[in-house]
């Protein structure tokens, strides 16, 4: 199963970045999850937009990620599309109020703070 909304957040923050190499935590942040990060992570070297490299950090290995320069180029096709949308959210929202986030559901009270 494909998803592309991760992907393509940590292929914008790439090309915001204009990032080289990319860490796992730095994944994790463009992601907002672990688990989102590493199956991006996963995704994109299964594309060749990324290559893992270990790197000695002390006495520990750790794995950067090489952004390819095929995955430069959808990085900034990625930063394009994000763009794009924010745009056409904009312009729906003004054009039609009710287009807008929907609000919050009112917080659930529990029995103890009932009148």
């Amino acid at each position: 199963m494909r998803h592309p909304v991760t992907d393509i957040a940590l292929l914008t923050y790439i090309a915001k970045k204009n990032a080289k190499v990319v860490s796992y935590t730095e994944a994790t942040k463009a992601c907002k999850s672990s688990s989102s990060a590493s199956r991006a992570l996963h995704l994109l070297i299964g594309e060749g937009l990324i290559e893992p490299k270990p790197k000695l950090l002390g006495l520990r290995y750790v794995t950067q990620y090489v952004v390819t320069p095929k995955g430069k180029q959808v990085a900034e096709l990625a930063l394009q599309l994000t763009q794009l949308r924010e745009v056409a959210k904009a312009s729906a929202a003004a054009e039609d109020p009710s287009v807008e986030e929907k609000p919050a559901k009112p917080a659930k009270r529990k029995p103890s703070e009932a009148n």
